[in-house]
């Protein structure tokens, strides 16, 4: 009886178990085939997906080559390592054993074991995309890695573009350089693809893109579009064949329209002229400034340069650095006196050694009688005071944006200095009221601070006071004290908050609350070159295809005609040809070129006040100098700013004549022919 009831409950078990494993098949049955008839497309592509892999192919960046074909910057192709994320882990960890062997045979003692897991922890986020390990590998390292290939599961070399600046640091402020995209960089874009905005970048962490110059200005023309190479891995995910590859589309490549030899001459002459200034003691702390050459017909920038360029990182001055213009500026308000009618270009005026109103500011021109055209030879300061007195400042600012001094040129080079602020630029009406309202601010700030400290002050000596007496005494010196300093802030502050005379005679030399990119200087001794037309400067000439088509070409955009007399502009010429006339103050660098070359040109000399300018009793001073060729048909316009130059005859002047010898090619060997003819009888 026991028995047969212990045989009934194993039945019954024995039933329930077998219903419940029917279950399970039935169940796992129905999955299977709800996998095998259903989602059979998405399963199939998941297993593709674990057994394949999308390879980026990076498009060669197009090239960079000045206007006579010299290739400044180009692709060339180099080795990096790289590797699979999940190929060189397992159960959780890395695999040792191929880390170690690789930073063995990278050879690199930056390349530890421990580094390269770092890059790999930082990278993770991307498990199918190649981790690149290192980057400009030589043939050596590329050998010892490529020999021990089945031992490294996960470990690729890929050949790849790599960025190359054929001479150096030629022109290495116009170039600009690539770097990886910064985070910064995408935001922004993110934000300008939700706006809708059509024109906005397509990154990806891991680009490599234009960060400042051309290859910033023109990074959407010379990056190209990066192809895809699907492979097959094995189980070491090591690939084994190819799928389906889709060739990258190159970059498009850039014209210059700087000149290859105009831009090393230049960068020749700078470098040479800041090692001589710095053996003499008045300008020993030289070593910064730039200059522009430029089409005074187009506006193309046929060469620009830079110092300190020893890392490009730093500011492009040429663009960006903004300086007091010194006596360069004082064909500005020659115009602006002729145009107003106050003056005659042959009227003189008596020159004592400094002007005759407050500050007294002084002139190095010999005591005597000027006129226009001696005035601008010998840089007269008291001359211009006189010029700018009678003209005023509204007329010298009127005349000076009428030649393009005020306000971004609106170069194809990213970052250009706007001159916005109230200090920068001209001394506009706009400006002089932002200036001045600052300058009230501040004297007012100065006073509150003063008068803080000094009840500060007064409230611990009462606090002190033994007797009424002390306190009374006390409290009439506050009181008169306090009394003081609010008559000097109320007296500060509407001096601040004026224009006056003395600002206008310091401008009206070059000096006061002005200052210039030196490419604007460019820019404004264009516009006195060619007629008042102000042209747009450009560096980019065109940009082509693969096939040399051109697939965007700059033509010269006239940003305004000025409105100033012809007979103004050829007095005002003629006398800037002084400066390079015997007698003049240039007339030393040019004397020796052809009498048909003559050089239009204004020196200049300027105190800038800043820190480092004042050492002890000893004053450093910028040294500028603008001119233009040939004078009777202008060709070309030049502007140069060297910082604590000491003189601009004495400086920039010395690399403004380098490049015109470049330019009308004075320094070339005579013609073997020549030479023979002349000795022939």
């Amino acid at each position: 009886m026991l028995q047969d009831r212990e045989r009934t409950q194993v039945e019954k078990l024995t039933s329930w178990y077998t219903v419940a494993v029917l279950l399970v098949i039935g169940i796992l049955l129905a999955k299977l085939g709800w996998m095998q008839l259903v989602e059979n497309e998405y399963y199939a592509s998941r297993a593709d997906a674990q057994r394949s892999r999308l390879l980026t192919i990076t498009a060669a960046r197009g090239d960079i080559s000045t206007s006579d074909g010299v290739v400044l910057v180009t692709d060339h192709s180099s080795y990096q390592v790289t590797v699979d994320y999940l190929a060189i882990r397992e159960d959780g960890a890395y695999k040792e054993d191929v880390i170690e062997l690789l930073s063995k045979l990278l050879d690199d003692a930056q390349m530890t074991p421990e580094k390269i897991i770092e890059i790999c922890d930082a990278n993770r986020g991307y498990l199918y995309k190649p981790i690149v390990i290192k980057k400009d590998l030589d043939i050596a390292a590329v050998s010892r890695i490529e020999a021990h290939r089945d031992v490294l599961p996960g470990v690729n070399i890929e050949s790849v573009p790599d960025r190359t600046y054929m001479h150096g640091t030629l022109a290495s402020h116009v170039l600009g350089y690539i770097g990886l995209v910064s985070q910064e960089e995408l935001d922004t874009q993110t934000e300008a693809q939700n706006a809708g905005d059509e024109n906005a970048t397509n990154y990806k962490m891991g680009d490599y893109v234009g960060k400042v110059g051309a290859e910033k200005q023109y990074d959407a023309y010379l990056r190209g579009v990066n192809g895809y190479r699907e492979v097959e891995v094995n189980a070491a995910g090591r690939p084994v064949s190819d799928v389906e590859t889709i060739d990258p589309q190159n970059g498009n490549s850039l014209i210059l329209t700087i000149d290859y030899d105009l831009q090393f001459a230049l960068e020749k002459a700078m470098d040479e002229t800041i090692a001589r200034l710095q053996t003499q003691a008045r300008s020993d702390k030289a070593g910064t400034g730039a200059g522009v050459l430029l089409d005074v017909n187009t506006g193309k920038v046929l060469a620009m340069v830079s110092r300190p360029d020893d890392n490009i990182t730093q500011q492009n001055r040429a663009i960006q650095g903004r300086y007091l213009p010194g006596s360069t500026f004082k064909p500005v308000t020659a115009v602006a006196a002729l145009e107003s009618g106050v003056i005659s270009d042959t009227e003189k005026i008596y020159t004592p050694g400094r002007y005759w109103e407050k500050p007294y500011i002084k002139t190095t021109a010999p005591s005597g009688y000027y006129n226009l055209y001696n005035g601008m030879a010998l840089s007269d300061n008291v001359y211009f005071q006189e010029l700018g007195n009678r003209a005023g400042i509204d007329n010298i600012a009127k005349y000076g944006e009428m030649l393009g001094l005020e306000g971004s040129t609106g170069i194809d080079l990213a970052y250009e200095s706007s001159g916005a602020r109230a200090s920068e630029g001209l001394p506009t009406p706009e400006k002089r009221e932002m200036y001045q309202q600052k300058a009230a601010a501040n004297w007012g700030v100065y006073w509150d601070k003063k008068i803080a400290e000094a009840e500060a002050d007064f409230a611990k000596e009462l606090a002190l006071a033994t007797s009424e007496e002390e306190k009374a005494k006390i409290e009439r010196r506050r009181k008169s004290t306090i009394s003081i300093y609010e008559s000097e802030k109320l007296i500060n502050m509407k001096w601040a908050a004026e224009w006056h005379a003395a600002d206008t005679f310091n401008v009206s030399i070059g000096q006061g609350r002005q200052n210039y990119t030196p490419l604007q200087l460019a820019v404004y001794a264009s516009a006195l070159a060619n007629g008042g037309t102000v042209y747009q400067p450009y560096v980019v000439e065109k940009v082509v295809d693969d096939e040399g088509n051109i697939v965007m070409e700059n033509q010269p955009v006239v940003k305004q005609q000025a409105d100033i007399s012809e007979d103004t502009l050829r007095k005002v010429k003629e006398a800037m040809c002084r400066v390079t006339s015997p007698g003049g103050g240039a007339y030393g660098l040019f004397a020796n070129f052809p009498s048909d070359i003559r050089i239009a040109a204004k020196t200049g000399t300027a105190q800038p006040g800043r820190t480092g300018y004042i050492v002890g009793t000893k004053q450093y001073y910028d040294g500028l100098f603008i001119c233009y060729a040939p004078a009777d048909n202008p060709q070309v316009a030049f502007a140069c700013v060297m910082e604590y130059g000491y003189s601009g005859s004495g400086s920039a002047g010395h690399v403004a004549k380098a490049v015109l010898e470049e330019y009308f090619a004075l320094n070339q060997p005579a013609a073997e022919g020549a030479t023979e003819s002349a000795v022939s009888p």
